[in-house]
């Protein structure tokens, strides 16, 4: 309807395209949403043709795409924060422009806070990983007062938001045996904080087990190391790579390197690269002193 949020942010902050982009690059570039012409209704359909395109290149008669979709509960939290995504760029980007006067619109200049509740249920850790670290970009990216407050029950949706942010404080809402709420502050260097490397260990290991590597366990070692290589005050963390680290330190930015095209095809690992994630915790769990429990 022409008074919803959807209508305004879509239609008349022109975030249509820009959603369906994001949308895609989270899931996949065959998986397309259609909007009716009111902004009132929403499908999902799916190309079935060999070519990728472009979102703004489909329309309702194309006809090579098949019938309506129903899409999963984590594609459905995906697009719905994919608007919400759009429509923050776009505003962190109008107030970066210093002069009010020259911004597109005034309507987001008393806007003082960000309030975001947890954008990662019902994502798998891929997609997880992947919105974490375009948040916190986004957030780099604001040069004006805006403040963002994120909340999570999630660990590992924390981590690499800390991580990514360089920040030196975090927050934990901590229930007391009174039935009260405590907000507990944590600081950067507090590695027992939450014990995260342990946790991205025991995710990167399980998949090892199950011989399930995706591309996203790369980027889950390279946060390993580069928190390891921060508690233990190396300057970069390639330094703990074994000896011949350009062919490893390669390898990881591969796969852990982000690129905003819908259209770009995701390499997959193959063989020998899942076993370099193998070779590589083996290395960091034997040569800096993890614990390893009694």
């Amino acid at each position: 309807q022409p008074n919803s949020f959807t209508y305004w942010a879509l239609k008349e902050q022109g975030q249509d395209q820009s959603t369906i982009r994001n949308f895609q690059h989270y899931t996949s570039n065959k998986l397309i949403p259609l909007f009716d012409e009111s902004f009132s209704e929403i499908t999902f359909t799916f190309n079935s043709g060999n070519n990728p395109m472009m979102s703004d290149d489909f329309t309702m008669s194309d006809e090579f795409v098949e019938k309506k979709i129903k899409i999963s509960k984590g594609e459905e939290s995906n697009f719905i924060w994919s608007i919400f995504y759009s429509l923050l760029d776009s505003v962190i980007e109008m107030l970066n422009i210093v002069d009010p006067s020259e911004r597109e619109t005034n309507q987001f200049d008393q806007l003082e806070y960000i309030f975001i509740d947890d954008p990662v249920s019902s994502l798998d850790d891929n997609h997880l990983i992947q919105l974490a670290v375009d948040l916190a970009g986004l957030i780099t990216k604001s040069k004006s007062d805006l403040k963002f407050i994120i909340t999570t029950h999630n660990p590992l949706f924390y981590n690499i938001v800390f991580n990514e942010l360089k920040t030196k404080t975090g927050y934990v809402l901590r229930k007391q045996e009174s039935g009260l709420f405590e907000l507990e502050e944590k600081k950067g260097d507090s590695n027992t904080s939450f014990s995260y490397h342990l946790y991205l260990k025991r995710v990167i290991e399980e998949a090892i087990v199950d011989e399930a590597i995706e591309k996203y366990h790369f980027m889950l070692l390279r946060n390993l190391y580069e928190k390891t290589a921060s508690f233990l005050g190396y300057q970069k963390w390639s330094d703990l790579l074994p000896d011949d680290k350009t062919p490893y330190l390669n390898r990881i930015i591969q796969f852990t390197s982000h690129s905003t095209l819908s259209t770009e095809t995701v390499v997959e690992p193959s063989d020998p690269e899942k076993n370099i994630v193998k070779f590589l915790l083996d290395h960091l769990v034997q040569n800096y002193h993890f614990w390893q429990g009694e």
